[in-house]
């Protein structure tokens, strides 16, 4: 998050950092500009080149103490001098280049003059189009050509509109910048690679997910890269040379602010900031709408041309606002969740004191320098892109891993919710199947069962008049069939629901069933209980009967098996229920597996010549 405030920085003063040394173009030129270079403000802004040529020969310029200007608030022109050295006749047309190390100034005039004449210019600016530059490029760098026999003068004027003009002045070898300058060009080029490269991963998991964060992450990106582009003339060369008004100050300020008002939002959708976790975030959504309103001011007064004379350095000081109310905001809002210790909070937290730690370096440093003792050299962009590369790597990284973890978190708790209605569904109808088998079976029992009964009764009356069963043999059959009737219809009301079950138990109705089933078929059933019998919830011992009662259902018709064991064994954490059979049949069950999920058991089956073994294990 502390790219912010090195932003700003770079921003207000673009070149903070020392000066890379100078490299000479021969012999008697010195390896640095320190004393060699003079300097004249111009406040009035309107002399010409032939009048300064004259000032500067009534020794009116003055020498600089070393190889920086820094000017604040300045709408003045500012010239500098450097005298070169004649060349020899051996060396090459192009013999050195002068650079201004400071893309976005408003103004920039070239003059290189020999014996009074002008051989060279170029009038320029980040206010005029990019094409007035005589060497493209997106810093200020004009080729040199020193003349053999006579002393080279270079005039360079320099012109802010009200801003701070802060610049480096170089004076490189031809050779040397040409190596440094693909060096920086590729790896411009390497970090812009790797900012469209996050860009479309996090674009492609947002699409994704439909998850908001990957936005706001792709937003405070998309503004950074601007202002870095911007600060650093890349963005003129390749972007809109053609429009140099984004050039101007109120883009890069409103960018800055930009770049503030989407860390603080992002910051608050990666740590999960809400109300109800915590007590910093109105604080924090009031800075967040003094950002805009401050932004929507700014626009209204471009856009009715009501700009003050002094606005911009209103907006400095606003500028450098809302950059150091970043610091205690960000510090407050993970101090108040950091003793939970969740680890996209100390990963955040871990970020924050990284960058923290390397705006700490930057001061301590620009201290030193000042001192003349710098514990290391880094051009002004350096500190900056440190901070950038921080976010696009690290913080890409983490968006990626804890966006994703928060997507599967919540995949999870929605499959668990389905999975709870389903149950809850399966519930209900198992619960409205138990009632009508209840009532079946309470119909059989009292309504047909007692019709059959009173019909035998009356035949069997009948019967015991000697007469009538030698007259009506078929008497005697139908008291018969009617007896088996009753006999089937008393096994099929203990199949729907077990007279007297909640009294009996599970293991009890397993034993009666079983010695109805054995007594109805040629195959030898026989039952065991084993472990210390215990009673469940009625619903889950009436599905673990109905379990039962299919798999002996389907030893009874489809195995074609001679013997058959039960078993209902009463663990310490599991009741385990088995069966076993001789058949070589295959079963063929129908709703057995549903009946086994609703009771959250696990069911194994062996089938083989031999048999079939099944085991169905229910948890308590």
């Amino acid at each position: 998050m502390k790219t912010i405030y090195l932003i700003t920085l770079w921003l207000l003063w673009p070149t903070l950092a020392p000066s890379q040394p100078v490299v000479p173009i021969g012999p008697g030129t010195p390896s640095t500009l320190n004393g060699y270079l003079e300097t004249f403000t111009d406040s009035t802004g309107r002399l010409t080149m032939r009048q300064i040529k004259a000032v500067y020969e009534q020794g009116k310029f003055n020498t600089m103490p070393g190889s920086r200007l820094l000017i604040n608030y300045t709408t003045a022109n500012h010239w500098l001098h450097i005298r070169l050295p004649p060349a020899k006749p051996q060396r090459s047309a192009v013999a050195a280049y002068l650079e201004i190390d400071n893309p976005r100034i408003n103004r920039v005039n070239f003059y290189q003059i020999v014996n009074d004449s002008i051989i060279n210019q170029a009038i320029t600016g980040d206010s005029l189009p990019f094409a007035t530059r005589g060497f493209p490029h997106y810093n200020w760098v004009f080729p040199v050509l020193p003349q053999v026999g006579m002393d080279t003068d270079v005039f360079v004027m320099l012109s802010k509109h009200g801003e701070i003009l802060s610049t480096g002045i170089r004076l490189w070898r031809a050779n040397a910048f040409e190596q440094y300058d693909r060096s920086r060009y590729l790896l411009w080029g390497g970090l812009a690679g790797l900012t469209v490269l996050v860009l479309l991963l996090n674009g492609m998991v947002w699409i994704a997910t439909r998850d908001a964060l990957y936005g706001w992450f792709m937003a405070v990106v998309v503004v950074t890269a601007f202002n870095l582009g911007a600060a650093s003339g890349l963005s003129f060369q390749y972007v809109w040379p053609n429009a140099p008004v984004i050039n101007n100050w109120y883009p890069q300020t409103i960018s800055a602010w930009l770049i503030v008002l989407t860390h603080v939002h992002f910051m608050q959708r990666f740590i999960g900031q809400v109300a109800g976790n915590s007590r910093m975030v109105h604080w924090v959504n009031r800075f967040k709408y003094s950002i805009v309103a401050c932004t929507v001011l700014t626009i209204g007064l471009l856009i009715f041309d009501a700009v003050p004379g002094n606005f911009f350095r209103f907006l400095v000081w606003v500028t450098l606002f809302f950059s150091a109310m970043v610091v205690p905001l960000a510090v407050l809002s993970l101090r108040e969740r950091i003793h939970q210790r969740e680890p996209i909070i100390l990963f955040y937290a871990a970020i924050t004191a990284i960058q923290f730690l390397t705006l700490a370096l930057f001061f301590i440093n620009l201290f030193l320098t000042r001192a003349g003792r710098p514990l290391f050299t880094m051009p002004n962009e350096g500190l900056v892109l440190v901070n950038y590369l921080i976010d696009l790597i690290m913080m890409s990284l983490g968006v990626l891993y804890f966006g994703f973890s928060n997507y599967r978190q919540r995949n999870e708790q929605l499959l668990t919710t389905l999975h709870q209605q389903q149950q809850a569904q399966s519930g209900r109808i198992i619960e409205a199947l138990e009632t009508e088998r209840n009532r079946i079976a309470e119909d059989l029992y009292d309504d047909v069962g007692a019709m059959l009964s009173t019909a035998i009764g009356y035949v069997s009356s009948v019967l015991r008049t000697p007469d009538v069963r030698e007259r009506f043999p078929l008497l005697t059959e139908a008291r018969h069939l009617l007896s088996r009737a009753v006999d089937n219809l008393r096994t099929v009301s203990h199949n729907l629901m077990p007279k007297n079950f909640a009294e009996l138990g599970l293991a009890n109705s397993l034993a009666e069933t079983i010695d109805k089933v054995s007594a109805s078929t040629d195959i030898r059933f026989r039952f065991i209980v084993a472990g210390e019998e215990r009673r469940l919830d009625a619903g889950t011992e009436v599905q673990i009967f109905r379990i039962a009662a299919e798999l002996i259902n389907d030893i009874v018709k489809n195995s074609n098996a001679t013997q058959a064991t039960v078993q209902l064994v009463y663990g310490p954490d599991t009741l385990l229920l088995m069966t076993e059979d001789n058949g070589p049949n295959p079963p063929q069950y129908t709703n057995l597996h549903s009946k086994v999920a609703f009771v959250d058991g696990r069911i194994d089956s062996d089938v083989s010549p031999d048999g079939v073994t099944v085991q169905v294990e229910i948890p308590y």
